[in-house]
């Protein structure tokens, strides 16, 4: 998704350029610029655009388009504050292009704000509502700031169209939220059954088995996932659990053990219930 999200972006972003009127030594400095970003020097690019953006002064509002380019640049550098200044100052006068928002999308995925990489989908799933790349990025934000129920109806309005291990998971998910333990499950194994190769359905039905008590067949999961993922620190702390409440301590003990030592500090205090004898 990022990569054809960001083919779009790009190429508005070119686009930019045939609506301005300038001086023609500014033009060729930013098709040069145009063309470095094309091919991935962005720091090249940047030096172009600075060019432009002091001869311009950015007096006009024609003149601070720049500043989405610049701000493109500085994505793919990593400068994700600066590039965010940039894309605000553009959008303040361009409030309505669907292109700029999904762009600030990706900048506020990429900052960890989920609540404002939310607004900024839900307003291009407006514009682009049969999308499901859209829809299903739309929907994990549902899930991940707990709307469920939100997440729950975008996914079934996805399956009219058909489904992938994606849409099953994060319905599973969606239900898992809601606990509703039946319903997850459900859906876990339909990813499962779609894409025998995802890891993060096998986890996550592990984990819920687990909560439930149901501790052999959350071993079955785990294990499972396991072979895709051998020696994942999560997945031995998963295991180490099912395990020792399964009354498989030592074997337990041993997953909790590795684990551990992986870095998963959770698992200190289940070895010290389970598996550390205090006289």
């Amino acid at each position: 998704m990022m990569r054809l999200g960001f083919l779009g972006i790009f190429i508005f972003s070119i686009t930019l350029s045939f609506a301005q009127s300038k001086p023609s030594k500014v033009a060729v400095m930013e098709a040069l610029g145009d063309t470095l970003a094309q091919q991935e020097n962005f720091a090249g690019a940047l030096k172009q655009y600075a060019k432009v953006i002091k001869a311009t002064k950015l007096k006009t509002k024609e003149d601070r388009k720049i500043l989405y380019k610049r701000a493109l640049c500085l994505f793919y550098l990593g400068e994700f504050d600066k590039a965010l200044n940039d894309l605000n100052a553009f959008i303040s006068e361009n409030e309505n292009i669907p292109q700029a928002r999904l762009f600030r999308a990706f900048l506020y995925r990429e900052l960890g704000d989920t609540e404002k990489q939310l607004a900024d989908v839900q307003y291009v799933t407006e514009h682009d509502p049969f999308n499901p790349d859209l829809l299903k990025w739309e929907a994990g934000l549902f899930v991940e700031t707990g709307m469920n129920r939100e997440a729950v109806t975008a996914l079934k309005k996805i399956k009219q169209w058909g489904t992938d291990e994606e849409v099953e998971f994060y319905l599973g998910l969606a239900y898992y939220g809601l606990a509703d333990a039946d319903s997850a499950i459900f859906h876990f194994d339909e990813a499962i059954a779609l894409n025998g190769g995802y890891v993060p359905a096998y986890t996550y039905a592990g984990v819920l088995c687990l909560e439930e008590g149901a501790y052999e067949l959350a071993l079955t999961y785990i294990n499972l996932a396991l072979r895709l993922d051998a020696g994942n620190p999560q997945l031995l702390f998963y295991k180490g659990i099912a395990l020792v409440e399964s009354g498989k301590k030592d074997e337990g003990c041993s997953c909790l053990n590795r684990a551990f030592y992986a870095g998963i500090d959770d698992a200190g205090g289940y070895l010290e219930e389970f598996c550390f004898d205090v006289e």
